[in-house]
């Protein structure tokens, strides 16, 4: 059976992190973005999978895609049988491209900057501090805070670029 259009857009959505959706908007051609596919795939083994969360068409099924050339193989392995079919990166640029507007841009850049310095700030150990808990206390845990609200800062920045399918509920 034949991916339907529903298909295509979780294919993009599930594919991309914020930082990976950034670098893909920035890329300056379809050759571009046909090698930057190939090296995603290369560095995941050629195969990436995700299973259908509850509240998305065909919840709990798998889904999977494979490195094709220009693109990759989409397929869903649904209750009524398996469906798949080819995805382009120009398909995918499409598909990005219908929702993005400069707005939406900057505010996907800037939170997948500031992701990034954060992450860079950790500590991995108490070495500046007295103790391990004076770490956790003073450190670990504002910071664990502070880095769980810029994923969501980016996550809400690839939704609106990137919607859901079915809108899901907000998570407060």
């Amino acid at each position: 059976m034949k991916l339907t259009d529903d298909d295509v857009q979780m294919a993009v959505r599930d594919f991309f992190t914020p930082a990976r959706l950034l670098e893909f908007i920035d890329l300056p051609d379809p050759l571009a973005r046909i090698r930057w596919g190939e090296k995603q795939f290369d560095e995941s083994g050629h195969r990436h999978s995700v299973r259908r969360l509850e509240g998305e068409p065909d919840a709990g099924c798998v889904t999977r895609w494979s490195v094709t050339p220009g693109g990759f193989r989409y397929e869903v392995d649904a209750p009524g049988g398996m469906r798949s079919g080819f995805v382009y990166w120009h398909d995918v640029y499409q598909v990005v491209n219908f929702h993005l507007t400069p707005v939406r841009y900057g505010t996907l850049r800037a939170a997948v900057e500031a992701v990034a310095a954060h992450d860079a700030a950790y500590l991995p150990g108490p070495v500046p501090f007295s103790t391990p808990e004076a770490w956790a206390a003073y450190f670990h845990r504002p910071w664990a805070r502070r880095a769980s609200e810029l994923a969501l800062k980016a996550a809400a920045a690839l939704d609106a670029i990137c919607p859901a399918v079915k809108a899901q509920p907000s998570l407060f």
